[in-house]
């Protein structure tokens, strides 16, 4: 089983590995940047075999949307245990999610990403009716693994390509094997591809360009043929029909987002009174999960100063605190106010700061059938 690195611990990896990919070949052939990959995370991977542990080091580089769809990019280097020369072949990496053979060539198949926001997981994707994954081909890492060596001290780049994120989703969680290797909280990027980009099909070391992911047109093929559907969801989403509050559950978790808009006039904090109906709603929400503490959060959007934002979203809070307390005597709030730090869509439009204006209330230990 894997087991992802503490945030101090890939910080660390930063200092180790910011290099990687930076130095000559033998021959003396320069890489085709010079400049340090981005590390956004790190983590080692490793899987048993005959009795043998593989290991891998990983170094993620980073998450970008593209046209119809998402990319990552990162760096994998073979780690050989004592008694094990193996190096990062094809055969190596079938053992990573041990289905890896399900395409032809192999690829990262058990590769995925998972937003807390959606409630949904999106794996790599694969043209089921030419069984091809749109991912690096790791029959040809492994023929290279040699060269790799020598240029880049055997870290090699590869890359996977999934469907397209919700605008709302800027962060996700990212399985790196299907063992449980799990770089969380990894933001998504809306800006120009790294460069310089290169084939897909052509092998890469790391430092030596970036695989230039598939047109939109391919990407759209491959999520109409996945037999599972492109998109897994992994939360139940309901909520009220006008969109004043919406509802996620996953497992024994319930979150209620009530859009602070219906619940206050702009820039104030006390509930109005058009609200009542909305706040009985949430609190039958809350009732219905069985539970006697929940957490309520104020956000806000990115206009303003940091300070007046975080004033706002406490006094919002605890205004929801008080109104839910009255409904509900039978549950302790604790209240928090996180100002304008985890927007869940974009503050460059109306739309995306109106939902980034809520109040949210997390309900833990739900009662199984709650609805």
């Amino acid at each position: 089983m894997a087991k992802a690195w503490s945030k101090g611990a890939a910080l660390a990896a930063l200092l180790l590995l910011a290099p990687l990919g930076a130095s000559a070949a033998e021959d003396g052939t320069p890489p085709r940047t010079d400049t340090p990959l981005p590390v956004v995370g790190a983590l080692p991977a490793q899987s048993a075999w005959g009795g043998k542990l593989s290991r891998f080091d990983e170094v993620l580089h980073g998450v970008w949307r593209i046209d119809g769809g998402t990319i990552a990019y990162w760096s994998v280097r073979h780690r050989p245990t004592e008694g094990d020369e193996r190096s990062l072949t094809s055969t190596a990496h079938a053992l990573r999610g041990g289905v890896a053979n399900v395409t032809s060539p192999p690829g990262f198949t058990e590769t995925s990403l998972a937003s807390s926001v959606s409630g949904e997981l999106y794996p790599v994707l694969l043209d089921e009716t030419t069984e091809t994954c749109l991912c690096t081909n790791v029959t040809q890492m492994g023929l290279k693994d040699h060269e790799a060596a020598k240029i880049s001290d055997g870290w090699q780049l590869v890359y996977a390509v999934f469907p397209e994120l919700p605008p709302d989703v800027t962060t996700v969680d990212m399985n790196v094997d299907g063992y449980g290797a799990i770089l969380p909280d990894v933001p998504v990027q809306d800006g120009p591809l790294p460069e310089p980009q290169v084939p897909a099909d052509q092998w890469t070391a790391s430092g030596q360009g970036w695989p230039t992911p598939p047109p939109a047109d391919e990407i759209a093929r491959a999520e109409d043929a996945r037999t599972l559907g492109a998109v897994w969801v992994l939360a139940e989403r309901s909520g009220a029909a006008d969109g004043s509050w919406a509802q996620r559950d996953s497992g024994d978790v319930r979150q209620i987002d009530v859009a602070a808009d219906v619940l206050f006039d702009f820039d104030k904090y006390q509930v109005t009174s058009k609200a009542d109906a909305v706040l009985d709603d949430v609190a039958e929400q809350i009732g219905d999960a069985d539970v006697t503490t929940a957490t309520v959060v104020g956000h806000t959007d990115g206009q303003g100063t940091e300070d007046y934002n975080q004033t706002l979203s406490e006094n919002r809070a605890r205004a929801v605190e008080k109104e839910l307390s009255k409904r509900l005597p039978g549950v302790t709030f604790t209240v928090e106010g996180r100002g304008w730090h985890e927007p869940i869509a974009s503050n460059k439009t109306d739309e995306g700061r109106a939902l980034n204006r809520r109040v949210t209330i997390t309900l833990e230990g739900v009662a199984e059938g709650g609805r």
